[in-house]
């Protein structure tokens, strides 16, 4: 379903909807006004759903509705993959991150896309996902690649659609979140935004992006582990089974994305993506001192393929 425009609210392209709220979205890179796929309101969230068939910590959902409660934070309610409410708790800016990540993300389940937590980044026509855990280095990889020459595609949040002879990537629509430390280390300080939440050191990152809002052929994934002591990168192709596995747990809220795995076609997905763009472990040391050697040897072995 797509709403008729209406001439109130904010813009944006969110993963390749098109998404109107009722409030500003900081992080979010505005959009045009056009009729949209996805509406975000500021409203009452009920406590509880009245019969909830699966639920985690701090979750409950139904056959059409997701629930997200967070003590200190707010509750936010995605429902049939076309609408998310939301009520914060207390200050509106620091329930905005939950809402662009764990809210949204159950909402592109509920559409039935492969949701993956990666950032990537594209160069001549491709992209790259750099899948991790939180912390990991994703956003900084990311970042020191754009410095390299490439664009940035997403961050944190990367939808995945197989294709008839290539996997689609869609840009995020949203900048990439830098801790102080890496922003100094890559001299992003003229790119850096406003704090992404109240009392943090993270920053949202404006970088170079994409002009198209289309999506991208995905050419390989990578999943980031940090080296143990000393020694060189190392990357490693994973066999399709280690592959499949290995994308479950690199998805966006593993436990929320194999219970919604009952309702749509995720294994029938993944099978698809392996099939069409490799996956590797790459395995490198966390030192923000190698940090361009450790995105040159990357993009080495993405021109090799």
């Amino acid at each position: 379903m797509v709403f008729a425009i209406s001439s109130s609210g904010y813009f944006y392209r969110i993963s390749g909807l098109r998404v109107q709220s009722d409030f500003e979205l900081p992080g979010a890179l505005p959009a045009d006004a056009a009729a949209v796929d996805v509406l975000v309101r500021l409203r009452d969230v009920p406590e509880h759903l009245e019969a909830p068939t699966t639920a985690g910590r701090g979750w409950e959902m139904d056959d059409s509705r997701f629930l997200l409660s967070l003590s200190g934070v707010g509750r936010f309610l995605a429902t049939d993959g076309r609408l998310i409410e939301m009520q914060p708790e207390h200050e509106l800016r620091d329930a905005v991150p939950f809402l662009l990540g764990t809210a949204f993300g159950a909402l592109l389940l509920q559409r039935g896309n492969l949701v993956l937590h990666a950032s990537s980044v594209s160069r001549d026509g491709s992209a790259v996902a750099l899948c991790g855990h939180s912390g990991i280095g994703k956003s900084t990889l990311a970042a020191a690649l754009c410095q390299a020459g490439c664009d940035f595609v997403s961050d944190d949040v990367s939808v995945i659609e197989p294709g008839p002879d290539s996997v689609a990537l869609w840009p995020d629509g949203r900048c990439l979140k830098l801790f102080e430390e890496s922003v100094a280390r890559l001299g992003l300080a003229a790119h850096r935004g406003q704090e992404v939440g109240s009392g943090t050191t993270k920053h949202y990152v404006e970088l170079r992006s994409r002009e198209s809002t289309g999506p991208l052929p995905l050419r390989a994934i990578y999943v980031l582990r940090n080296l143990e002591g000393q020694g060189a990168s190392q990357i490693v192709r994973l066999s399709p089974v280690d592959s499949a596995q290995t994308l479950l747990n690199e998805s966006h809220r593993p436990l929320l994305s194999l219970a919604m795995a009952k309702r749509n076609p995720q294994v029938a997905i993944t099978a698809a993506v392996i099939a069409k763009a490799p996956v590797f472990r790459f395995t490198r040391a966390r030192d923000l001192d190698r940090l361009n050697e450790i995105a040159e040897e990357l993009l080495e072995h993405w021109r090799s393929l």
